[in-house]
């Protein structure tokens, strides 16, 4: 059977950025969220709700080992040496310089006596307080008035329960859940041609190495693979250039804790300047497509119509762009005559069914075949979902393309002379490249040298939406003041039901079914799809809600019985991304959802209550802070009852109605939100980034043509999901790859070559 390949991370620069003093109060905080639970003597309320605890897990889990449970209790977030070190590299790599110095300010204030006050009402510092006392303290943050406090408790929960997750010795058994697949079947892949540039020699001057092509595409991911192929396939020399390193299949789907650092943007999170957002975003080679999950949903008329008409594009209703996005789809075998729905998906089918929702299977891009692997959003190793990496780029390869992995792309660089009216001729692009290591990884002693690429006929920018692109264009002296605004997130707010039986939601695929119900409110063309969200411990345990230490231990042992679920709204509301002051490759966000989406999202969630409800759940959790859960009455005294003595109760038995008083007396709540909006500290999350070099038909509202060509400039085009004009609505794949498709058509054309519409179609 063939083994996976570790995938170590980086050394980082630690600097001592805490001091020990710092630390030591760090360690308090993360260690009252997940906290050590041992058995006490004699019979007291805390021996009797550590056996309820004890009880609640071996029914939700069903172990028997009592070594084990009292291991998992007794387990603090800082027992494990590699949730200390998953902490300093958040702080030394991921957090921007202001936001650690607010973070390490507040860690010197709960260190003093005297300001510890003014933050925990105690003349003590925090960590010397009992854990019962520092317990109170945070749970007083999650509810104060005052928004800093509910700001402070968000930041310390989220970051706490996402690397203990990561990194617990004990979760991962308790649960049974494997980090990495379990009997994995690895494909072969595509063995890349990647450029690599020798090390300067010993002593000389910092002299650029040099690499000439006639495309060059900056960026790997959906739209930059397809823009390479098909520029390829015309004849054109073409060079590939990614920021991030390529991992071959037996590499992947890597474990939570190595996989969200290398394949993913920032470390995995980047987080909006009110910490109320936080966003996905692929950061490899093969980028989103890389780590998505499969969707291949084709933009709607409804959004088409909108592109075509508000922006005045009318390729988007034109049989070009249908064909760009028919020729995607056909590439990469999308369909769903072979989807196998896992309990999550089905129960999203059903439960839409049993309440006359509309609801459809969502086609897969894995090539006609069935891809039952819940871990694809960490890489795909069976190379079943047919991304970047194994259609167009492999395409673009055969045709003569070249890679470059490793490229930090500091600025397009343009000809002295320009075109007759004036445009700038784009003629390469610069920046810094870094070396595997000497055993083809990136764990250790790598170098870096000065890299300039030179392009004869065109620079293709797909460095992606999550500020690549606009950043970059912003670095080469682009002045347009739509670059880096116009920000669609697609934000999203999530449900989960806890069942009365093992759902295992790791496994089977991530997101086969979406209910369309709510797609397009009252005609206006913005609404919520209600989609399955994947299922990887600390990608969704940290967006429950914190009540204990020992509550979440127990509620997070329940992880095997759970499905979960999204309410994703094609956002009105809009953002922007910016560089930050410090480092100007540090992307910064402002993001804060429209009271009309958060009205949508509100509105999906309602629906997916009423959807677990009616599947029986058990219990019903919503991702909005100080809302409580559903709980089903039921005679089995738990952990949750000894607590909360009015959650006990005869089992309402009976079929499944979403009539039932208790739940409705519930649900009016959710449904508050859906006239008023979330409520203010209502956090989302996004996996989708479009919008910040928007196409349109002139420099005053937009960044680039219809064609994807930069306003004023000359061989410099955008080929991305930034061109997008508003937000899809939909998973962006198919829609950027076809914009992509269309761009990438329009240069070859341009240059008197084959146009790819007479050309023959890639094949897988």
């Amino acid at each position: 059977m063939t083994q996976q390949i570790p995938s170590p991370l980086s050394p980082f620069q630690d600097d001592q950025i805490l001091t020990e003093s710092q630390w030591t109060t760090l360690a308090s905080i993360v260690d009252t969220i997940i906290s050590p639970e041992t058995q006490t003597s004699g019979e007291n309320p805390k021996k009797i709700q550590l056996k309820a605890a004890v009880d609640t897990i071996k029914h939700n889990t069903n172990v028997t080992d009592e070594a084990l449970l009292s291991e998992y209790l007794a387990e603090s977030a800082t027992s494990c040496p590699e949730f200390r070190e998953a902490i300093h590299r958040l702080l030394a790599e991921q957090i921007h310089t202001q936001g650690r110095k607010e973070l390490l300010s507040v860690l010197d204030a709960l260190t003093n006596a005297r300001t510890s006050w003014l933050l925990t009402g105690h003349l003590t510092p925090f960590a010397q307080l009992s854990l019962r006392q520092r317990e109170k303290v945070v749970q007083s943050w999650a509810t104060a008035r005052l928004q800093i406090f509910r700001v402070l408790f968000r930041t310390f929960n989220d970051m706490t329960k996402a690397y203990w997750t990561r990194t617990s010795p004990t979760f991962g058994r308790i649960l049974s859940y494997p980090y990495t697949p379990i009997n994995h079947s690895y494909g072969t892949g595509f063995e890349f041609p990647f450029v690599v540039f020798p090390p300067l020699p010993q002593g000389s001057t910092l002299i650029p190495a040099t690499f000439e092509t006639d495309v060059l595409i900056i960026g790997s991911g959906c739209t930059g693979a397809v823009a390479a192929s098909v520029i390829a396939r015309a004849g054109l020399e073409v060079l590939v250039a990614e920021k991030g390193y390529h991992w071959k299949p037996n590499h992947l789907p890597m474990s939570e804790k190595n996989g969200m650092v290398h394949l993913f943007a920032n470390g995995g999170v980047t987080l909006s300047d009110t910490g109320k957002m936080g966003i996905l975003a692929g950061s490899c080679f093969g980028g989103g497509g890389t780590v998505n999950w499969s969707a291949s949903l084709q933009l709607q008329p409804f959004v088409r119509q909108e592109f075509a008409k508000k922006h005045n594009l009318p390729y988007f209703e034109s049989s070009a762009f249908q064909h760009d996005m028919d020729a995607v789809c056909e590439t990469m075998g999308v369909g769903t005559q072979a989807i196998k729905h896992n309990p999550g998906n089905q129960m999203l089918l059903d439960g839409a069914k049993k309440l006359g929702m509309k609801a459809k299977p969502v086609p897969q891009n894995t090539g006609g075949e069935a891809h039952q692997c819940g871990y694809c959003t960490l890489g795909c190793g069976s190379c079943g979902k047919k991304g970047p990496t194994e259609s167009w780029l492999p395409d673009a390869a055969r045709h003569g393309a070249k890679f470059v992995e490793g490229f930090q792309c500091e600025k397009v660089i343009f000809a002295e002379d320009k075109t007759q009216d004036g445009k700038q001729i784009a003629i390469g692009a610069q920046g810094i490249w870094t070396s595997r290591d000497e055993s083809g990884g990136v764990s250790g002693k790598v170098y870096r040298r000065p890299v300039t690429i030179y392009a004869r006929r065109a620079v293709v920018v797909a460095a992606g939406a999550l500020g690549g692109t606009a950043l970059l264009l912003e670095r080469s002296g682009i002045q347009n003041p739509h670059l880096g605004k116009h920000l669609k997130l697609h934000p999203v707010n999530t449900l989960f039901g806890v069942f009365d039986r093992d759902i295992m939601p790791w496994e089977g695929g991530i997101l086969t079914s979406v209910v369309s119900e709510y797609e397009n409110i009252n005609s206006t063309g913005y609404g919520c799809k209600l989609e399955c969200v994947t299922m990887l411990p600390s990608m969704v345990l940290p967006l429950m809600q914190w009540k204990s230490g020992l509550e979440w231990k127990v509620h997070a042992a329940k992880f095997k019985r759970m499905a979960g679920w999204i309410s994703l709204a094609r956002d009105e509301g809009e953002g922007e991304v910016y560089a930050d002051p410090i480092d100007k490759y540090r992307v910064r966000v402002k993001y804060d959802t429209s009271k009309s989406d958060q009205k949508n999202i509100a509105v999906g969630l309602v629906a997916l209550a009423k959807i677990a409800f009616i599947e029986g759940a058990r219990e019903i959790h919503v991702g909005v802070a100080g809302v409580p859960p559903f709980i089903r009455r039921q005679s089995v005294k738990t952990y949750s009852s000894a607590i909360d003595a009015s959650q006990t109760g005869e089992n309402a038995g009976g079929t499944a109605s979403i009539n039932d008083p208790e739940f409705l007396q519930w649900l009016s709540r959710l449904e508050l939100f859906a006239v008023n909006g979330l409520p203010g500290d209502a956090g989302q999350v996004s996996a989708h980034q479009m919008g910040t070099a928007r196409m349109g038909s002139s420099p005053t509202n937009s960044v680039v043509n219809s064609r994807g060509a930069v306003w004023n400039t000359h061989s410099l085009f955008v080929a991305d999901t930034s061109v997008f004009p508003g937000a899809s609505g939909v998973n962006p794949m198919i829609t950027g790859m076809a914009i992509a498709r269309g761009i990438a058509r329009g240069i070859v054309e341009d240059l008197g070559l084959l146009s790819t519409r007479q050309a023959s179609r890639a094949k897988l």
